[in-house]
């Protein structure tokens, strides 16, 4: 027996690595398979000899060595010592070197391969297979076949055969027990489960099944007619289970082939050596070789060939899941959600169990992010994002990214109260979390907008569009989440808007835009010159006069606000420029800016070169900041009104008090002016809680040297009352409504007295 001391040390340099654990069943198992499959293997030799044609050890050591490594030589040594000592009476010397070259052959022949192929994927891939011809059966079965060769050379000293030509015929029989059942070995040891579902699967198709009736059908035939002594015609029959193994190859999958490859060259040796169904019987080691190239040829083309297929088949799988699936993230992609939906619309509505709901998740100010924390952390922030849904996925629930910073969830839920419970933990979970990549961290914010599929639009894509509506609908509030009602409607007002939003766009070179103002009054009386606010309005196609709310809000939903408030600006400081009575009587002109225009690098050194190319004094400029959304960028923001005081302009604060204009806001940003919301100002002599808020912000504003502008002042007796409030300015129509900023300069308002 060989020195199993010396065969793990020698085993133990090569470092296989295997891929399974070899527990004492698995090993006992194998030892088994071994004695059971070496013993089957005198089935297929002539009459006298000891050399197997077909023999399956080499493919099943070669196999469990890739899957359990080394630890397969612990079943592998006494198996065929057993069966070479006691089953086959073989000398002893014969013994040793044909396990010392069973073993070692195998162990080099699977270090090899395995550092030629990753054993990641399953089944006969083209890599694989030259692997196995050239590594396996070239290199290792040559090994293999040396000692062997010799073994039988020196024990039998009477045969009639060289060394060369003993080795020769041995490695063509080991060779070819390598390339036959090692895909097998490989397959059932790596995972008998999967191996055995897959292989039933594949036998239920029904062009597996017609293979099999014709392969049976011409097997019987052949039988058939060479008992009836048409031995011509049985010859004839036989070989035309060469085409049906070439169909097999074509139509089956890689577990099927390998498992019907070395039955089939059983079944055609075993005729041959037989002499049954018509195949010319072998007599001699010449015509077994001629037997085995042929064999070996059909097998080697048949493993290609589905080499081929294989790979062909995982690519267009491939293609297919690239198709479906998002590259970045691993989710649907906007492909599959259309293709879901379409499906979902075409059946009725008995045969949905339940309300399906589409839920948008909007990541905002993705872009920003992405400029901030750069391409990889923009990357990482999706899958991140992409992962936390994944933990919040239902069965009945479809995810997908629709674009950057954008998903979309398709589910079924029983009615509106689940639709909120459901969007109320996304947001919990989603909304201000910490996301860090390259040690710089930020908080992220969603918008979340659902709408019910409810059979009022026809298409995928106008629910998609209603639920992104919903979306930026959600953005405008301060828990940005919103349920629609119906999707429909929220259609219905995107196609408004969206007709407003072109209108406006061609309002502006058709010169349709006008610059209206309203006056603003100094309650103390002291203050010489006019003060105003300029407000925008647009003339309709027809001529009529069409107030803000008519197009400003297609503007900031539509991101067109920059080229607005870029256009106020020109047109009031140009207008005041080329009318130098009118700049002379001016103290304080308001100008709004929104929030888009704070996010702006480019906005002061805009208006620092308009203020030069039209000569107008900056300190009689005054800014407003007006939001509709959150500032993205608190810091930008206050770096943007610290230079606008720079350059001489002063700054208000907007619509005090109410939304999102907060405390927060004074102490973050430089303000000279702070505009009290008119919500505190209309009830103002019936509220006394109304009169507490104004006086509260007056006391506020003086203390941080500010001056306040109540707005919507509609009587001179309101007047009255805000001046002992504290109240330094009044706007409104009390004071004067909004006319052309001509007619302010033709018409000036005087001074009310309280």
């Amino acid at each position: 027996m060989p020195d199993s001391g010396m065969m793990l040390r020698l085993v133990s340099r090569v470092r296989l690595r295997p891929r399974r654990h070899a527990s004492l069943w698995v090993l006992l198992t194998l030892a088994l398979l071994l004695l059971v499959s070496a013993e089957s293997s005198r089935f297929f030799t002539l009459p006298e000899q000891t050399l197997s044609v077909i023999w399956p050890p080499a493919g099943i050591l070669l196999g469990a060595l890739l899957v359990y490594g080394w630890r397969s030589l612990l079943a592998a040594a006494p198996a065929l010592l057993i069966w070479s000592l006691f089953l086959q009476q073989a000398p002893w010397l014969f013994a040793l070197l044909f396990c010392t070259g069973m073993l070692l052959g195998s162990v080099f022949a699977a270090r090899l391969i395995q550092l030629g192929t990753p054993l990641r994927s399953r089944g006969l891939t083209l890599r694989f297979v030259l692997n196995l011809y050239l590594r396996g059966a070239l290199v290792g079965s040559g090994l293999v076949s040396l000692f062997g060769a010799l073994g039988y050379w020196l024990t039998h000293p009477d045969n009639l055969f060289a060394l060369h030509d003993i080795w020769l015929l041995y490695w063509g029989f080991e060779a070819l027990g390598v390339i036959l059942f090692t895909p097998l070995a490989l397959l059932l040891m790596s995972s008998r489960h999967r191996y055995v579902s897959r292989l039933l699967a594949d036998l239920r198709q029904p062009r597996l099944l017609l293979w099999l009736v014709f392969s049976l059908l011409a097997a019987g035939l052949t039988l058939l007619l060479e008992s009836q002594g048409q031995r011509l015609y049985a010859t004839a029959l036989a070989y035309t289970f060469f085409p049906l193994l070439c169909w097999l190859v074509m139509v089956a999958r890689s577990e099927t082939l390998v498992l019907a490859l070395p039955v089939f060259v059983a079944l055609f040796v075993a005729f041959a050596l037989r002499g049954w169904g018509g195949v010319t019987q072998i007599e001699d080691f010449q015509g077994l070789v001629r037997m085995l190239t042929q064999v070996a040829g059909m097998v080697i083309m048949a493993q290609l060939i589905a080499a081929v297929n294989t790979e062909r088949s995982q690519l267009l799988q491939l293609f297919r899941r690239q198709a479906r699936e998002d590259y970045l993230t691993g989710l649907d992609n906007e492909r599959e959600l259309v293709r879901h939906l379409s499906g979902l619309l075409q059946k009725k509505a008995p045969d949905l169990p339940k309300q399906l709901w589409l839920v948008d998740v909007d990541l905002l100010d993705f872009e920003e992010l992405a400029d901030q924390m750069g391409f990889e952390g923009a990357h990482g922030l999706e899958r991140q994002l992409a992962s936390q849904l994944r933990e919040l996925r239902r069965p009945d629930m479809q995810q997908a990214r629709l674009g950057p910073g954008r998903y979309l969830l398709v589910l079924s839920l029983a009615d509106r109260l689940a639709v909120h419970d459901l969007l109320d933990q996304l947001y919990a979970r989603l909304n201000d979390q910490v996301f860090v990549s390259a040690g710089q961290s930020t908080r992220i914010r969603v918008s979340l907008g659902a709408v019910p599929l409810d059979g009022s639009i026809t298409t995928p894509a106008g629910y998609l569009a209603a639920c992104h509506q919903a979306t930026l609908q959600a953005r405008q509030r301060s828990r940005r989440i919103l349920v629609a009602d119906t999707s429909q409607g929220l259609m219905a007002e995107r196609q408004q808007l969206s007709q407003r939003f072109e209108a406006l766009k061609q309002a502006l070179p058709d010169k349709r835009l006008r610059l209206f103002a309203q006056p603003i009054l100094d309650l103390s009386g002291k203050a010489s010159g006019q003060s105003y606010e300029i407000l925008l309005r647009m003339m309709s196609v027809d001529g009529q006069l069409l107030p803000p709310v008519e197009f400003l809000p297609a503007a900031e939903r539509f991101g067109y606000m920059q080229d607005i408030d870029r256009w106020v600006v020109q047109h009031t400081l140009q207008t005041l420029a080329d009318h130098p009575g009118w700049l002379a009587q001016t103290r304080k002109c308001a100008i709004n800016l929104s929030g888009a225009s704070l996010s702006d690098l480019e906005l002061v050194p805009y208006i620092r070169s308009v203020l030069e190319a039209t000569g107008v004094p900056a300190e009689k400029i005054s800014f407003e900041v007006t939001e509709s959304e959150r500032i993205q960028s608190t810091q930008r923001a206050a770096r943007q009104i610290h230079d606008l005081r720079a350059l001489g302009c002063s700054v208000a604060l907007d619509d005090f008090g109410t939304g999102l204009a907060t405390f927060e806001y004074l102490k973050a940003f430089e303000f000279d002016y702070l505009k009290i919301d008119g919500a505190f100002i209309r009830n103002l002599e019936q509220s006394a809680v109304d009169q507490a808020m104004v006086q509260g912000t007056c006391a506020v504003a003086r203390s941080l040297g500010l001056q306040t502008i109540a707005e919507f002042v509609e009587g001179e007796s309101l007047i009255a009352r805000l001046k002992t409030l504290g109240v330094n300015h009044a706007q409104g129509y009390g004071v004067g409504k909004p006319v052309p900023l001509a007619e302010l300069f033709q018409h000036i308002v005087k001074p009310c007295q309280a």
